[in-house]
């Protein structure tokens, strides 16, 4: 137990990353350590949206992505292409954790010492939080052990709109941040440090699933924060059409 006098407490210090344009509107002012979490349905466009900001991140530290739930397969290594996410290379490491297992040790077991390491990169995705399968206590066990060291986020399935796992759901309760990703778009659904509104990961299959929210985009119901991106993926789908 630690106590601090008024004086003390106010004059605190933190330090805070530095967000700009969309990722500061739409994720807020991130200190440097935190811990969220980024859930949805399979095939809304959820590891698109993290490989981006995994991406962003790789310009405040090193990122590791723990992929328990796809490893090392196709579906990641494209998304990872398509971000060209090479530009990263020495900051963005992607990890199998399933490959070269210790003998007798849980993946919880595994997950703390790989995070106790002092060369663990300052940033972790851990893919999925359904797949690495721990409890409630472990989960606080991580968050007071690490919460204060690292920034941590959690990718998870989806069911009726929130994080389909208890664990999840604490996670979501508990964190600085929650992005739901659905219908190709993420949406914030939680803000502790300042974001708000949405990010589009795909707007051509965004709008033809969900047209009413462009609608609703289109009369300021709705924020949008990176509308550039729409130009850029134009630009790309007639590259590709071109190449073919």
């Amino acid at each position: 137990m630690k106590v601090l006098g008024i004086d003390q407490f106010h004059k605190k210090k933190f330090k805070f990353l530095g967000f700009k344009d969309e990722w500061l509107f739409f994720i807020g002012n991130l200190a440097l350590n935190f811990i969220g979490i980024i859930y949805g349905k399979s095939g809304q466009g959820k590891t698109e949206f993290c490989i981006r900001l995994a991406k962003y991140l790789c310009k405040f530290g090193r990122v590791a992505w723990l992929s328990y739930e796809q490893g090392h397969d196709f579906d990641f290594q494209m998304a990872s292409i398509r971000n060209n996410m090479q530009e990263e290379a020495g900051k963005f490491l992607p990890i199998d954790p399933l490959q070269k297992r210790q003998k007798g040790k849980t993946k919880f077991q595994e997950l703390d010492d790989y995070l106790s390491k002092r060369s663990t990169p300052e940033f972790v995705f851990i893919d999925s939080l359904d797949y690495l399968d721990i409890t409630p206590e472990e989960y606080y066990y991580l968050k007071e052990k690490y919460g204060g060291k690292k920034g941590i986020i959690f990718l998870s399935h989806e069911k009726n709109g929130a994080p389909e796992s208890k664990v999840g759901q604490k996670i979501e309760y508990d964190g600085k941040f929650s992005v739901r990703v659905f219908k190709y778009i993420a949406r914030k659904m939680k803000n502790r440090v300042g974001g708000s509104g949405n990010y589009v990961v795909y707007f051509k299959e965004a709008r033809r699933v969900d047209p009413l929210f462009f609608k609703k985009a289109e009369q300021e119901m709705e924020v949008v924060h990176n509308w550039h991106d729409e130009a850029i993926e134009q630009q790309r789908e007639l590259e590709m059409q071109k190449k073919n």
